[in-house]
């Protein structure tokens, strides 16, 4: 695809839209600085591209600079005020940078923009969660599901606001769907070993935890809580060991 893009604008060097989709290409590569040079160019070429500045967004925040990424996201939605995906992307970077309230209400904006957006509906969850307003998370969560009954973070966004009020079996339910629906899902498999080491299921824990590792093998904080578990069993010589791993 970057080829047929280089291509376009080989023959049409003011075609802003091949600067954007290169972009986008570039950052699937994970190529976010060639990639910016692209959303730059595309928004030097036609400065009213609010999907431009969306996307430029998107990839300032895979460089880290966030506060940059809102100020795209904010100009993407001056340009085009009904940009729903603008204003959920926008919440993304205000609840990273803890402006937790801000966040709530560019979600809001986006899903009353888009009332079937299943994506702003688990951040917007995530976020009440984080603000202690627990059952409003849940009602988020369940009309995400609703939406888009495969949407495996919403599931584990789910057994996260479960094992904050202690319903560590229910939990683990929603863990494990995320887990069927996603089967690669590491931190649903950490999570669900979080839970079950409380219900003092130390040795699903321990598969759990070993499951996480199996998918990702530096995952230290996994090798960590995996020492919790075996030093919980009993087994200090192996609980040393996953310490060591995690160091």
């Amino acid at each position: 695809a970057l080829k047929s893009y280089d291509k376009a604008i080989q023959l049409k060097p003011d075609y802003a839209q091949a600067y954007s989709n290169r972009g986008n290409a570039l950052k699937s590569l994970g190529q976010l600085d060639e990639a910016l040079k692209s959303y730059d160019k595309a928004i030097q070429l036609k400065p009213d591209y609010a999907e431009a500045y969306s996307n430029r967004g998107n990839t300032l925040k895979g460089l880290g600079q966030l506060d940059e990424a809102v100020a795209s996201y904010d100009k993407a939605i001056q340009l085009k005020p009904d940009y729903a995906e603008a204003y959920n992307n926008r919440g993304s970077i205000l609840y990273l940078l803890g402006q937790l309230d801000e966040a709530l209400k560019s979600f809001d904006k986006a899903i009353q923009l888009k009332p079937d957006y299943p994506i702003a509906h688990s951040n917007r969850g995530v976020t009440l969660k984080d603000l202690g307003r627990l059952d409003e998370a849940f009602t988020s969560y369940d009309k995400a599901i609703q939406l888009k009954p495969d949407f495996a973070d919403a599931y584990i966004n789910r057994g996260d606001a479960l094992k904050a009020l202690g319903q560590l079996d229910e939990a683990v339910k929603s863990y494990d769907k995320a887990i069927q629906l996603k089967p690669d899902f590491i931190n649903a498999y950490r999570n669900r070993g979080n839970a079950l080491n409380e219900l003092g299921n130390l040795d699903a824990a321990l598969l759990s935890y070993d499951k996480a590792i199996q998918l990702k093998p530096d995952y230290a904080e996994a090798y960590n809580n995996r020492g919790n578990a075996l030093e919980g069993l009993g087994s200090l010589e192996e609980a040393l060991k996953s310490y060591d791993k995690a160091i």
